[in-house]
């Protein structure tokens, strides 16, 4: 039965996650006092922001949380937007390569190719055994 064993045995243990300064309900709600429930993602961003920068929990750092929040969220709406056209894009492709015809198989240029040659040769296969339409064609084209 085969055994793992640790590569490093000394980083092989639980990391240590820094805690951040509890935070009470009262913070939380000053961020989303008289908003709307459609704000609530920008809100609880807007805390994050706030939290992770120390921002002051005062009207102004509040705001300021918000815009960040608002312009976080815009940026990745349109970098996810602009990620995206990629594949629109894509499966539009393959919805218009679906609705073409099948092309030609081997066997179809092959036999067209030889009808082709077929006809070229009764062509020429007629202007040797008529040698007046020869000469009279080269007198045209000689001008």
């Amino acid at each position: 039965m085969a055994t793992t064993t640790a590569l490093r045995p000394d980083t092989s243990g639980p990391t240590e996650i820094p805690l951040i300064h509890g935070t009470s309900n009262r913070e939380l709600e000053s961020y989303r006092a008289g908003r709307s429930s459609g704000d609530r993602v920008v809100d609880l961003l807007a805390f994050a922001i706030a939290t992770e920068s120390g921002h002051p929990l005062t009207p102004d750092g509040v705001e300021q949380s918000r815009q960040a929040a608002q312009t976080a969220l815009s940026d990745h709406a349109f970098r996810y937007l602009h990620n995206s056209i990629d594949q629109i894009r894509r499966e539009a492709a393959a919805e218009q390569l679906a609705k073409l015809p099948r092309p030609p198989g081997f066997g179809a240029i092959l036999l067209a190719n030889l009808v082709a040659l077929a006809i070229a040769g009764g062509l020429a296969a007629w202007l040797a055994l008529h040698p007046a339409t020869l000469a009279g064609l080269a007198g045209f084209l000689a001008g």
